[in-house]
C-alpha cells in the first residue's frame, strides 16, 4: 500500500461551542489525524504551501440559529470539502436537516468506541479516494446517512411525524422516479395536504426538496469521477441532460463542466474563477 494511502487524514476544527471546549475531543483524534484549528472562515482559503484539509469538523455544544448559518456559509464557500457536524445537544430533527443541508457526517458527543472507530475508518476511505491518480474514477465514498445510534433510539417518540416515511424514502431513492401523489399515498393523505405539511416541515416544496437531494449528488459525482456530463445527469435520476444542465446552473451558479473545472484548478486561479462564477448567477437571477 503506497504512502498517500495510509497518511493521516487532515482535519481542519472549527471549534463552535459556547465555551470553547473542543480541546479534549480533539485531542482524542490527534493520535490519528493531522488537526488544524480555524480561528475564522478566513482559513479556509488554501495556502499554496499547506496541503488542503480532508474534512471541516464543525464543533456544537447547543446548535442554534448563528452557528447553523455559519454552517451553510462554510458550505457555501468550500462546497467541495466535506463537513462532520459535533453536537452535545442533539435531536432528531437536527440530524434530519444536517443531512438534508449536506452534511457529510452527524456525530453526538460523546462518542462511543465503536462510533468513533466507524468515524476513523471512513476518514481513512476519503483519504484513500483523493490519493487515486488524476484520470481515474474517484467515486467519494457514501455519506453516513443513518440516525447515530442515541439519535435513533429516539425514534418512536416522533413517530406521528407522518411525513418521516416519505422523507426516508425520497433520500434513498431520488436518483429514480419520485411521484408526489405516489409520496402521499405513502403518508395515507391527501396530494394537497401533504405538499403543505411537506413545505411546512422540510421549509422547501417537494420537487424543490428532491432537485436538492440530485444537486448534491451531481456535485459529488462532477468533483470525484470523470465520467461525462451526461452519464452524471441520467445516474442522478434525470432524463434530459440539457434540462439537468439549466438546472444546475440555476442551482450553482455555474455549468457543470464549469463547476468540474473550477473544483481541479490550482488554488492561485480560483479567484479568477469565482469572480467570474459571480457573473453567471447574476445572469441567472
Amino acid at each position: 500500500m503506497s504512502t498517500k494511502a495510509t497518511r493521516k487524514p487532515r482535519l481542519l476544527w472549527f471549534d463552535l461551542s459556547s465555551t470553547r471546549s473542543a480541546a479534549q475531543c480533539i485531542q482524542a483524534f490527534l493520535p490519528h489525524c493531522h488537526i488544524d484549528q480555524a480561528c475564522g472562515l478566513d482559513d479556509l482559503t488554501a495556502e499554496a504551501d499547506k496541503p488542503a484539509p480532508d474534512m471541516l469538523c464543525l464543533q456544537f455544544d447547543r446548535p442554534d440559529s448563528n452557528g447553523l448559518n455559519l454552517l451553510m456559509e462554510i458550505k457555501q464557500r468550500s462546497p467541495s470539502l466535506p463537513i462532520t457536524m459535533l453536537t452535545v445537544q442533539h435531536s432528531e430533527e437536527l440530524a434530519v436537516w444536517a443531512f438534508r443541508s449536506g452534511v457529510w457526517e452527524y456525530l453526538a458527543l460523546p462518542l462511543s468506541h465503536a462510533e468513533f472507530n466507524r468515524y476513523l475508518r471512513s476518514l481513512r476511505d476519503l483519504c484513500e479516494m483523493r490519493a487515486r491518480p488524476a484520470g481515474t474514477q474517484r467515486q467519494r465514498p457514501r455519506r453516513t446517512e443513518r440516525l447515530p445510534d442515541c439519535v435513533r433510539l429516539n425514534r418512536e417518540q416522533h413517530v406521528q411525524q407522518p411525513l418521516l416515511a416519505a422523507i426516508t424514502h425520497i433520500d434513498s431513492h431520488f436518483r429514480e422516479r419520485i411521484d408526489e401523489s405516489d409520496m402521499a399515498a405513502l403518508c395515507a393523505m391527501s396530494t394537497v395536504r401533504f405538499s403543505r405539511l411537506f413545505k411546512q416541515y422540510c421549509g422547501i416544496g417537494f420537487q424543490e426538496y428532491v432537485t436538492r437531494k440530485r444537486m448534491q449528488a451531481a456535485e459529488e459525482l462532477l468533483f470525484n469521477s470523470d465520467i461525462p456530463v451526461s452519464s452524471v445527469a441520467y445516474t442522478v435520476g434525470f432524463k434530459d441532460p440539457s434540462y439537468f444542465s439549466r438546472a444546475f446552473r440555476q442551482h450553482f451558479g455555474r455549468s457543470p463542466s464549469a463547476c468540474r473545472t473550477h473544483r481541479r484548478q490550482p488554488p492561485s486561479q480560483l479567484d479568477e474563477t469565482s469572480e467570474s462564477a459571480d457573473g453567471e448567477i447574476l445572469q441567472v437571477s
